[in-house]
């Protein structure tokens, strides 16, 4: 049968330590096959880097995380680790300073199939996780940690980049001190982003926190997204930039914390070739943001190729813009989760679904990496944002 080990022909782990038969990450990759497991213990790894083409494989740190340090060196100048299999899982591992002679060294080069990666850190890479333009690629990411990107000039880092691919999914993750480059990057056709901590952090320097520059199918759901003092671009969320390359492009916000630290107001949204694009937007908290003559009417804006600016035609309710600074020091005292009462006087409001995706969030991001269940709504939502009362 098609995808089966061939007869007679058991799936294996193999172990990789400093004290077990195979030394190195890069011998595992070697003789794994189709189906096999590799297991990684928690050790330094230093100048081991591997192609993976088996599909069906699972890889993991055991015994703690281990760490995979560059030291100036990636597989076939792409990545630390090259992936071209097929229903891959990568789990508990740490990537660290890939450099490649492109600039573009990621800790993660996916170039082939559906790959999973969990509870992973990627930490000081030219680009954490950076996949080819296919559409057979899928990337799914959970409970992984994205920081500290490298300046790289004339090219630009960023802590994520899926290229054109078919989808992905990232949840319960932590993306942070993002330099000059987006903290996550993506022209998959169907995007769906949940639950995260998108903050660039006070020593920041990201441009976009998300930028989605050929439109595509995007749901944001219960994020909590940060701009920083020390950005080096005023909008917080980009759709459709570099034109739209999907027939179908939509922007769907639910439930998410969005807070500006600029000091005179960015932009939380802007969406590029309006007249093509739908924009749902229900529930979300906006804390700071730009006002009054600056943005008139502005909760969400569209920006047109030219730079001029009209007022989204946005669907949706129940969003509210928090300006006040004592209401956002208290909110901030308390991770920007809310509590019942003033000034919560929006009410969620707005479809619970939309095009079969569930619009209610049913869990909430956790720190540093993680969701859990919401607690104590009994299953409803009481208050806009990415967090419950």
């Amino acid at each position: 049968m098609i995808g089966l080990l061939p007869l007679g022909v058991a799936a294996e782990t193999w172990r990789v330590g400093p004290d077990e038969a195979l030394r190195s990450v890069a011998e595992a990759a070697a003789l794994a096959r189709d189906g096999d497991s590799v297991e990684i213990v928690a050790a330094t790894y230093v100048d081991d880097v591997a192609v993976w083409p088996q599909k069906r494989l699972t890889i993991r740190g055991v015994g703690g995380r281990p760490r995979l340090v560059a030291a100036g060196r990636v597989a076939e100048g792409k990545g630390i680790w090259v992936m071209r299999g097929d229903e891959v899982v990568v789990e508990n591992i740490a990537f660290e300073g890939a450099r490649g002679p492109n600039r573009n060294g990621s800790g993660i080069r996916h170039e082939e199939g559906a790959l999973t990666v969990r509870n992973c850190v990627f930490r000081d890479n030219e680009m954490g996780i950076l996949s080819a333009n296919k559409l057979s690629l899928s990337l799914v990411v959970e409970d992984s940690e994205f920081s500290h990107g490298v300046l790289v000039t004339p090219r630009i880092s960023h802590l994520l980049y899926a290229g054109r691919m078919s989808r992905l999914e990232v949840r319960g993750s932590y993306f942070h001190h993002g330099r000059v480059g987006h903290l996550l990057k993506s022209r998959a056709r169907v995007n769906l982003i949940e639950y995260n901590r998108l903050t660039d952090e006070a020593e920041g320097q990201a441009s976009y926190e998300m930028d989605f520059p050929d439109g595509g199918q995007v749901f944001l759901i219960g994020n909590l997204v940060r701009q920083s003092v020390g950005t080096e671009n005023r909008r917080m969320i980009s759709f459709g930039a570099e034109g739209l390359q999907h027939d179908d492009n939509v922007l769907v916000l639910a439930s998410n914390t969005l807070v500006d630290d600029v000091p005179d107001g960015g932009e939380f949204v802007a969406v590029w070739s309006p007249e093509r694009v739908k924009v749902v937007a229900v529930n979300n908290l906006l804390v700071g943001g730009c006002v009054g003559s600056v943005c008139p009417d502005a909760v969400f804006r569209r920006s047109l190729p030219d730079n001029t600016g009209e007022t989204a035609a946005v669907e949706g309710e129940g969003n509210l813009q928090v300006v006040g600074v004592n209401t956002r020091a208290e909110l901030e005292k308390r991770g920007f989760r809310p509590v019942a009462g003033k000034p919560w006087r929006v009410r969620p409001a707005g479809p619970e679904w939309f095009r079969g995706w569930a619009l209610v969030p049913s869990r909430e991001y956790t720190p540093p990496v993680g969701t859990r269940t919401l607690p104590g709504t009994g299953g409803r939502i009481t208050v806009p944002g990415a967090f419950q009362p």
